[in-house]
């Protein structure tokens, strides 16, 4: 009976810290090439970033590290300030470990030609985030809203859904 006591406010306590789901809303007519990272908002680290391909026209729901394909295949961690990188594959058990003391960080994205999808077109490169949440993280870049040439761009967060959103529009 100790032990239940004790494993309930456990698994409350690992439940209440999770990383919560990315919403990425590309309503563009153009691709987008990005970098998104998480970290822990109160210590910043671990540290988790990949780089991935957006088609135009496409929403998609990121659950986890885990279930971030097709757009990537793995992910990089930096587990403390002076550690190395460590390159995870997905599915793997480290990001399930470590996805629950993180938070969606910052994207910064580039949107891609369409006639030539491996050149960025001439907008300008977005860097979005809230660098209020992530206070105690320096640098910490981005902005909640960015108006560029060809499309604008929206981040944020809504804490009773635990979600982040990312909405590219033209």
């Amino acid at each position: 009976m100790k032990k239940i006591l004790i494993l309930i406010p456990l698994l409350i306590f690992s439940l209440s810290f999770s990383q919560g789901t990315l919403y990425i809303n590309n309503y563009s007519d153009y691709g987008l090439q990005m970098r998104i990272s998480a970290a822990s908002p109160t210590n910043c680290f671990p540290l988790v970033y990949t780089s991935m391909s957006f088609p135009a026209n496409t929403q998609s729901k990121i659950a986890d590290f885990n279930n971030a394909a097709p757009y990537t295949n793995s992910w990089s961690i930096i587990f403390n300030y002076n550690g190395n990188i460590v390159g995870q594959p997905i599915p793997s058990a480290v990001l399930n470990t470590v996805s629950p003391l993180t938070q969606w960080q910052e994207c910064q994205f580039m949107t891609m030609d369409n006639n030539n999808p491996n050149q960025p077109t001439d907008d300008i490169r977005f860097e979005m985030g809230d660098p209020t949440a992530f206070a105690n993280c320096t640098p910490t870049s981005g902005s909640t809203f960015v108006d560029g040439n060809l499309t604008d761009a929206f981040w944020f967060y809504i804490p009773s859904q635990n979600a982040t959103y990312l909405v590219v529009q033209p």
